[in-house]
């Protein structure tokens, strides 16, 4: 257990927490939050010569994958863990649908399965996620480290947007008892809840996707101080890409007097798995003793040192997950390397998520990211909302120039050429390519900000 401070010290008396105030004594499970990298290894590589032997005996899907590896039943540690083949999505679904309805990656028997979470399946089929008491609890313990690193402690009341169910999100309820907080839960996109709960003082903090936190800010009320109470003082963003990036997390502080820092979990790993301290400078690994990461070149798919600036694809491994465990699973997120050591006395790496790869296009031979689109025209408000995306045609990487982009307008500002003109050249001079913006009025560009797609495709 943490030490627990008696009052939240991080809070200024203008209502806001401070980085400068991020203190050592703010941390949930001190001895593996602050131990040095060769005590967090050694701790590692004992849970997985523990977990090498269970995915031997409860997996048949990595029995056979090692075995076709040339792996087989040889001991393997984790310093060599590269040897190891990559899993992907797609792998894991088939898994499942091989021997329904856990698959062949299991791991325990069906009995001892007591908690099943489902996520939406590209071919529109959800797929399934099982946990073993065990496995709940951990998740717990990881999220407890992540929400805590935030600023979000014992006496902290909360209004989360993350739905109870069916998707993984809904673990942070088990997660926010846990820490001990009041929590008010609002259904995701449920406006007219979520400025009641703010206006009545129910809570200090709010969790919530950036576009939603985006989109209160946007709201004519937030901009002359009536839609939120005073009482708030703190955002937490997740689900997706956004509350890192200057341009959007300024607009929030300002118009909501707040301060932002980010969350970021995968549904196949752990739903909370990095949180930023108030020091606001990325978010630190979470899962140190239960999860493995590594750095991947996107291209090469060749392992990264986690070093400062390093840019590649988080690749996880389960070290203690006892149902549907996954080895070097390709996450799919793109991410920038902030640190690898921290004020607040963590020593977990920091850093930013910079976009799924899904996202990223190529223009030019060069990688594009769509949340770098997302920084340049956040800096067009108030004539623009903050929210844009990416059009394209078809399936291929390679995007060539003018590279369409949608940018939502207030109905006020209308579809002013000489804005879109303006967003055009910036992009241009900042990012390098040329770009074709087409603004589109806020009541035309879809859902009212819970949860904002980057690119489209479309014909």
């Amino acid at each position: 257990m943490p030490s627990q401070p008696a009052v939240n010290k991080a809070r200024s008396s203008a209502g806001r927490l401070k980085g400068d105030q991020c203190e050592r004594d703010w941390i949930w499970d001190r001895a593996v939050e602050t131990a040095p990298d060769d005590e967090r290894f050694a701790a590692a590589s004992a849970a997985w010569d523990l977990q090498f032997q269970h995915l031997l005996k409860g997996s048949e899907f990595y029995s056979r994958k090692f075995r076709e590896a040339g792996i087989g039943t040889a001991k393997l540690g984790l310093a060599d863990i590269s040897r190891l083949p990559f899993s992907t999505k797609d792998e894991l679904r088939e898994a499942v649908d091989e021997r329904p309805p856990f698959g062949t990656n299991a791991g325990v028997g069906v009995e001892r399965i007591k908690r099943v979470y489902q996520t939406s399946g590209t071919t529109g089929s959800p797929t399934v996620i099982a946990l073993t008491l065990n496995d709940m609890e951990t998740w717990t313990s990881i999220g407890a480290r992540t929400y805590y690193a935030t600023g979000i402690h014992e006496h902290a009341g909360v209004l989360t947007t993350f739905g109870a169910g069916p998707f993984v999100a809904g673990h942070t309820h088990f997660v926010l008892t846990r820490i001990g907080t009041r929590v008010v839960p609002v259904a995701p996109g449920d406006t007219t809840r979520v400025l009641f709960a703010l206006q009545a003082g129910l809570v200090d903090t709010l969790l919530a996707t950036p576009s939603f936190a985006q989109y209160l800010a946007n709201r004519p009320e937030s901009a002359d101080g009536n839609a939120a109470s005073r009482a708030l003082i703190h955002v937490v963003t997740g689900g997706e890409p956004g509350g890192g990036i200057p341009a959007i997390r300024d607009h929030i502080e300002r118009v909501l007097g707040v301060t932002v820092t980010e969350v970021m979990g995968i549904g196949d790993i752990a739903p909370s798995l990095f949180g930023e301290c108030p020091s606001q400078q990325g978010m630190h690994f979470s899962g140190t003793g239960h999860v493995w990461p590594e750095l991947i070149d996107p291209d090469t798919q060749e392992p990264m040192a986690i070093e400062t600036g390093a840019v590649g694809e988080l690749a996880y491994t389960h070290l203690t997950r006892e149902a549907m465990p996954v080895v070097r699973f390709l996450s799919g997120d793109i991410v920038r390397i902030e640190g690898t050591s921290c004020d607040c006395g963590r020593t977990s790496f920091r850093m930013r998520c910079l976009a799924r790869r899904d996202d990223m296009f190529i223009v030019r031979g060069v990688n594009v990211y769509p949340a770098a689109i997302l920084a340049v025209v956040g800096e067009f408000r108030p004539r623009v909302t903050g929210r844009a995306r990416v059009v394209r045609r078809g399936s291929e990487v390679s995007v060539q120039p003018p590279v369409p982009i949608e940018v939502e307008v207030p109905a006020a500002t209308g579809l002013d050429a000489a804005l879109a003109a303006e967003i055009e050249d910036a992009v241009h001079t900042r990012l390098t390519f040329r770009c074709k913006v087409e603004l589109i009025p806020e009541e035309a560009f879809g859902e009212s900000g819970y949860k904002t797609k980057l690119t489209v495709t479309r014909p």
